[in-house]
């Protein structure tokens, strides 16, 4: 109810569609008062792999380089965090007291892993060798300040964050798979998998329609043959063999629109499964990462733009997303599998010639989606193994060695803008280096990293700035207390602001902070949201012509209070308002 969500402080956008506005709500804390000021530093954090994916120890700061947008930026503070091979003590309600009173874990060792399983794109098989290493990851590979939660594809969080490791592993035994199209397609004959749906349908491979239209000219099976499914065709058996050529390729034309649609919903779903799991870990501390563990699946151009919202996202968040094929070293023949039935009266030439051709393809198809994922967030991609027990924890583990390094920007960088980042080693070393791939340049890269942002000072001060067009009104209630509540209502005029175009798309960036600020100039209760706008044009004229109405729902004892509002865009502008306000009693 709207209400309900009001009470918790959330954050709604008028006439928002899913795929145009992103919301969220936190608690407002304002920031310790800080008496000195530096340079604003970007820091990173380091792991070098080897050749075999173990973490390499033993490097300095006068071994690594980074480049800002391909320019050479000096280190300006470095150090190394490690721990001890030995494994860690369980966590679960077992545990010695002395394996609770481990030291607490340094900054670099907390660490969240979110174990998202894929279960939409999975076979029992697979699903099962990779529940058995993912047992095995959480009851003998967590460290001191680890915690993991698992999350899967079809049923959401099944277990949130926890350390107990037991806990984590009754939640990985009971994942299932739910594919939601089979591999072999709609139909025995002609036989079309998803992978060859998509080829058909984007017109990516002409000898994909070519192999379906010579095995539907052989059908000879009426009961299971395409004729049934669209019911355009006579129905006794060898009907199909009889029907012209151009009359064929309309039927498997249909066919295969048919199973790529189902394909793609399947991939929209896992998407907005990977989104979810993103928000969670985001306001968690230390790193974050999301370890996705899938058979791969499929994506065309029109889930470009779904894909690198879900990068955004995460580089915005700063999680890192770690990908494991759970196909491990697959290997296929060069023939249908055993247990399918053939419907024709001879598996064509062209047929049997495709199909045998389109195995490494389809299998890279299949993993280019998930790598995609990984590079673009700093992550790493486990596959063309069968040591799943080990890429759970190259993956998810804290690695043994890590380097931490910072530097500062220039003053000039574009506030808010995402800037490439690269670190490499200074000698002719082949290691692989596993960081952020960039990072969203400061709004004042003059201030310290700990400092106040302009939003934190806007919210402490009395004046009114007028940046940005923003009017501010507010309606009373109750909590389900029967407590005073203040929705605080804020409307943003679109017109007068710049949005970055970007992967087709008008992107813009709203932050908002509503106080309660008593007599005494004390902060009584205080909301904190954003607002992500990712328009297309269509939707950028409407909102454009509206503007957008926030809500924020803030709750304190009967009083007098100043209500301080504050928002700020993508570029810096900001919004700052103050109005007198009493909450009665009644």
């Amino acid at each position: 109810m709207r209400h309900g969500l009001l009470v918790l402080g959330a954050l709604i956008a008028a006439a928002q569609q899913a795929d145009e506005v992103r919301v969220s709500a936190r608690a407002y804390t304002p920031p310790a008062l800080h008496l000195t000021a530096q340079a604003q530093l970007v820091q990173l954090s380091v792991v070098v792999r080897d050749g075999r994916g173990h973490a390499v120890a033993g490097l300095g700061q006068s071994d690594f380089e980074i480049l800002d947008e391909g320019k050479a930026r000096p280190i300006a503070a470095f150090s190394v965090e490690t721990r001890a091979r030995a494994e860690a003590a369980p966590s679960s309600p077992g545990a010695t007291a002395a394996t609770r009173q481990a030291a607490a874990p340094s900054a670099a060792q907390q660490r969240s892993v979110m174990l998202f399983f894929d279960d939409v794109h999975a076979n029992t098989g697979e699903l099962r060798r990779a529940q058995n290493a993912a047992q095995s990851f959480v009851r003998k590979s967590f460290t001191p300040g680890m915690r993991a939660a698992v999350l899967a594809a079809t049923e959401g969080l099944t277990q949130d964050f926890t350390s107990d490791t037991e806990k984590l592993a009754a939640a990985i035994e009971k994942l299932r798979p739910h594919p939601r199209v089979p591999e072999n397609g709609l139909s025995s004959c002609p036989r079309i998998s998803p992978y060859q749906a998509y080829l058909i349908f984007h017109n990516i491979d002409p000898s994909a329609m070519i192999s379906a239209v010579s095995e539907a000219h052989s059908c000879d099976a009426a009961d299971t043959s395409i004729s049934n499914v669209y019911n355009n065709t006579a129905t006794r058996p060898g009907a199909m063999s009889k029907l012209p050529r151009d009359e064929l390729s309309i039927v498997v034309q249909q066919q295969a629109t048919q199973t790529w649609e189902l394909a793609r919903a399947s991939s929209l779903e896992t998407y907005d499964a990977l989104q979810a799991a993103v928000a969670r870990l985001a306001p968690l501390p230390g790193t974050r990462v999301l370890l996705l563990v899938t058979e791969g699946f499929l994506y065309g151009p029109a889930e470009a733009a779904r894909q690198q919202d879900l990068i955004d996202a995460a580089i915005r968040a700063g999680v890192v997303i770690n990908g494991l094929d759970a196909k491990g070293l697959w290997a296929e023949p060069p023939s249908r599998p055993l247990n399918e039935t053939l419907d024709a009266v001879a598996l064509p030439v062209q047929t049997f010639i495709y199909e045998a051709a389109a195995i490494g393809a389809r299998i890279s198809a299949l993993n280019a989606t998930v790598s995609e994922l990984a590079t673009a967030t700093g992550g790493l991609f486990f596959h063309n193994s069968n040591d799943l027990t080990g890429g759970f924890e190259q993956l998810g583990a804290v690695p043994e060695t890590t380097y931490l390094m910072a530097f500062r920007p220039d003053a000039q960088d574009a506030a808010g803008r995402y800037r490439k980042l690269k670190v490499r080693l200074t000698s002719a070393r082949q290691e692989y280096i596993e960081t952020r791939p960039g990072y969203f340049a400061p709004a004042a890269a003059a201030e310290s990293a700990g400092a106040p942002r302009r939003l934190d000072r806007e919210v402490a001060a009395n004046d009114e700035v007028s940046e940005i067009p923003v009017q501010l009104s507010g309606r009373m209630g109750k909590t389900d207390q029967g407590a005073p509540l203040l929705s605080l209502i804020v409307h943003v005029d679109l017109a007068k602001l710049r949005f970055e175009d970007r992967d087709g798309r008008h992107r813009q960036r709203l932050e908002f902070i509503g106080a309660l600020v008593n007599a005494q100039g004390e902060m009584v209760a205080a909301k904190e949201g954003s607002m992500e706008l990712a328009l297309r044009d269509d939707g950028l004229a409407r909102l454009t012509a509206s503007g957008v109405n926030a809500t924020l729902g803030l709750s304190a004892p009967p009083g007098r209070y100043r209500v301080r509002v504050v928002v700020e865009e993508a570029g810096g502008k900001v919004a700052a308002l103050s109005q007198a306000v009493e909450l009665a009693k009644e």
